[in-house]
This record gives C-alpha cells, sequence and structure tokens, in this order.
C-alpha cells in the first residue's frame, strides 16, 4: 500500500462503485450535480459512510455539514459543524493531525478546482491502524446555479 494518497481513474470498492454510479445518474448529462439532485432515501445505504461540506470563501476552507456514523467511528471524531481546518482537534484517536488535514484538504481543493468526481485509496495516517487503508470518492455540487457550492464524499476502511 503507498504511504500517499493515491487518485485512481476509477474506484475498486463496491461501495465507491455504487457511489460513483448513483452520482453518475443524478447528474443526469450536466458536469454537476446539484444538491437537489440528491435524494437521501436513494442514498441510504451509503449515509453512514457520507460526508457533505459546505464551500468556505471559494474554497479557502471547507464546514462539515454532515459527517456519516460510521465515519465517525472509524476516524474518532464527530466532523460535523468543524471546519477542515480543524480536522483533528476532537480527535480520541492519536495521529498526526498536520498530516490528516493536509490530506483532508488536498482532496477537497482537488475535487473543488477540477469540478469532477474524485476517487481515491489511502493508508491511514495513524500509527496503531497501518492494517487499514480507505476508499474514497468526493463529487461536486452545485446549489441551484453554476458555481460548486459543497462537495459530498464517501469513505470506506478496508483492512490489509
Amino acid at each position: 500500500m503507498p504511504q500517499k494518497a493515491m487518485a485512481m481513474s476509477a474506484p475498486e470498492h463496491p461501495k465507491i462503485i455504487a457511489f460513483a454510479s448513483y452520482i453518475g445518474a443524478v447528474r443526469d448529462g450536466k458536469q454537476v450535480a446539484d444538491r437537489k439532485d440528491i435524494n437521501p432515501a436513494e442514498i441510504r445505504p451509503f449515509l453512514p459512510h457520507i460526508m457533505i461540506l459546505d464551500i468556505v470563501d471559494g474554497g479557502l476552507d471547507f464546514s462539515v455539514r454532515i459527517f456519516g456514523t460510521e465515519l465517525v467511528t472509524l476516524l474518532g471524531e464527530e466532523r460535523t459543524g468543524l471546519l477542515a481546518s480543524q480536522f483533528g482537534s476532537r480527535t480520541n484517536i492519536e495521529t498526526d493531525h498536520a498530516k490528516l488535514r493536509r490530506r483532508w484538504f488536498r482532496l477537497f481543493e482537488t475535487t473543488h478546482k477540477n469540478g469532477e468526481i474524485l476517487y481515491f485509496k489511502t493508508p491511514t495516517v495513524t500509527p496503531n491502524r497501518a492494517f487499514m487503508h480507505y476508499h474514497g470518492a468526493f463529487a461536486p455540487l452545485t446549489n441551484g446555479g453554476q458555481d460548486i457550492a459543497q462537495l459530498i464524499g464517501i469513505m470506506v476502511a478496508v483492512t490489509d
């Protein structure tokens, strides 16, 4: 497993493949899906693994609107209401907080800047969890206009 987060051309994990298929369907030919296109009832199987972020100050930061329960358990931190720049401030897991924030920011910024779905695979930054890595995806969302206003993402853990 590589030591850095790695962008992928296509998802490998079945849950990420299903999420990507859903995002593609709701885009319905548009470059970017709108948040009103996302139906919580249709993404119910993904909800524990989902995060939705608002773009702050044109992408200088990202505010977590929704952070799935499985992510809270997995990452040891409830991030709903936090800015990405605050990630690691409430965790109960020993980790490299600066590295953690850099990784998240890189994923968020890339998705926002490129305006397209981003698939990734990354090892954990937590030393005592070296047996784990994550698969995920982030997709941009508009909010009734043309500008990207939010990101929706999913992440699942895989043990080596």
